[in-house]
């Protein structure tokens, strides 16, 4: 019977998708003409058509990109569905799983504590957090004492040795398994548990993405006696105007929210997570500083436009413009003391504080950054020629559609002077 039943389901997504009409975009207000601000029309149209497609071919529920220039929204373009069963189009009052772009938001919320002198990058992170004083690497099947402490830049930049339990090491990923860190009901109880596991390396060896930024969310916890959400809300999310940004959706937004979707050669789109009945619209208490925050593509622009001021919004001082600066440095110069290829994603050639930086084709780095998330959702800063780009969809996987770089390259061409 639940065959029956999920064939059922399937057939009737598939006919609700191949009987709409083809969905109408939806345009931000107040977008300025793209010429206005050095980019090229005729190239955004063709970046539209080419996502378009995606959709039209039944391989994305929904996509949605924008791009500011010199502090203009210039590009804004919504195509597909939020809910194909329901046939709600997309718009840009939706409101999208962003994963693992909330790294960057909780590393500018440490940075804030950074700058209040709350903290020293160069501390060991067991001043802090006691719980990390004695550590054990993984090596060879066996537990050694780690011969050199965390310290806090180590978090920032992903070189404290702690993963997502997807190594190498199949019994350091059994480790990760059993440790059940996600069934934890707070962020104090996370990292207690995440500080009984051993390291991949010794830290600052290597870079490993990974659970660096959870820790970070306790550490501000800790340093400002609030909770990650209310830090968060109050210094960071509030004063730059991002109020669809939540780790809890409110009651009144739930209908906003948009449905996680999976895709296979088998049975295309599939639904992964529903609308109205997700985690996210639950009681929330473990506030994931790793990737636990929804947000709106205008919502997060607001970040990438603060980070192009110089840490300000609107006459809002998040950062000073030294610390952007630091955040945005390269700070794998130790790392590669150690190692000799980093293994950072394609595209990226080092890291700063919160952020990757790109390279080029000869591994030189370039003046952009960003990261992306679980999903797809994705953001540049390319502070070389004062653009932002952030694109949303909501598919896992989405590796298959090579969309990221699409993007990047769509952008790069569009920039005219």
């Amino acid at each position: 019977m639940p065959q029956i039943l999920k064939l059922l389901a399937l057939l009737l997504l598939f006919y609700c998708a191949c009987n709409m009409p083809a969905p109408e975009q939806a345009k931000a207000n107040q977008t300025v003409q793209a010429e206005s601000v050095g980019l090229s029309t005729y190239s955004l149209h063709r970046m539209d058509s080419y996502m378009h497609r995606l959709v039209d071919s039944g391989q994305l529920a929904g996509i949605q990109t924008a791009i500011i220039r010199k502090g203009q929204l210039a590009h804004f373009d919504s195509y597909g569905y939020a809910n194909i069963a329901e046939g709600k189009a997309l718009d840009e009052q939706n409101i999208f799983r962003i994963f693992s772009m909330t790294k960057p938001i909780v590393s500018v919320g440490l940075m804030q504590l950074y700058e209040a002198g709350k903290l020293d990058l160069e501390a060991p992170l067991h001043i802090y957090l006691p719980e990390f004083r004695e550590m054990k690497v993984y090596s060879d099947s066996a537990l050694v004492a780690a011969s050199e402490p965390i310290q806090i830049i180590d978090l920032l930049r992903h070189t404290s040795g702690f993963s997502y339990g997807r190594t190498p090491f199949e019994g350091l990923n059994r480790l990760y398994a059993e440790a059940d860190l996600n069934a934890s009901a707070t962020n104090e109880e996370f990292v207690d548990k995440l500080s009984t596991l051993p390291l991949q390396f010794e830290p600052g060896s290597d870079w490993q993405y990974g659970l660096s930024t959870n820790i970070c969310g306790r550490l501000i916890e800790v340093l400002s006696g609030q909770s990650l959400k209310d830090y968060l809300y109050g210094h960071v999310l509030e004063p730059l105007g991002m109020h669809d940004t939540h780790f809890q959706l409110p009651t009144e937004k739930v209908d906003r929210f948009t449905v996680g979707y999976q895709w296979s050669e088998e049975n295309g789109l599939t639904i992964a997570e529903a609308q109205n009945d997700n985690r996210y619209v639950q009681e929330v208490t473990l506030f994931n500083g790793g990737g636990g925050l929804v947000s709106t593509t205008l919502d997060y622009l607001k970040f990438c436009q603060m980070i192009l001021n110089k840490g300000s919004l609107n006459g809002h001082r998040i950062l000073d413009g030294e610390t952007v600066d630091l955040m945005l440095q390269d700070h794998l110069h130790e790392v590669r003391v150690f190692q000799d290829r980093i293994r950072l994603p394609p595209g990226e050639a080092s890291f700063g504080l919160g952020f990757a930086i790109r390279g080029n084709e000869d591994g030189e780095l370039e003046p952009v950054f960003g990261w992306g998330g679980a999903v797809g959702t994705y953001f540049k800063i390319d502070t070389q020629h004062d653009i932002a780009y952030v694109m949303m969809i909501q598919l896992s996987p989405y590796r298959q559609l090579g969309l990221r770089q699409v993007f990047q390259d769509f952008v790069e061409s569009a920039i005219i002077d």
